[in-house]
């Protein structure tokens, strides 16, 4: 969800590659790829590349994937057919 123009990121709310990746459980390479493929939006990307992730974006796919898994593991899929 984007932020309202000229509101800046409160810092304790941004989390680098790596700190996605651990809540995630994925590797921060798939974090990055997953911000190249639009699934997870970079809050901020400084002039080299360095991305951070907005904490509540993080934690909504991290519920996203668990709800998957738990849908997967009753043997539903995403149309709701085994």
């Amino acid at each position: 969800m984007p932020r309202p123009a000229g509101r800046p990121e409160d810092p304790e709310d941004l989390m680098t590659a790596g700190d996605a990746a651990r809540i995630l459980d994925l590797s921060s390479d798939m974090v990055r790829l997953l911000a190249r493929e639009g699934r997870l939006e970079a809050a901020v990307q400084s002039v080299s590349g360095v991305r951070l992730f907005r904490r509540a974006d993080v934690e909504r796919l991290a519920a996203q994937r668990a709800q998957r898994a738990i849908e997967r593991a009753h043997g539903r899929t995403r149309r709701g057919r085994p």
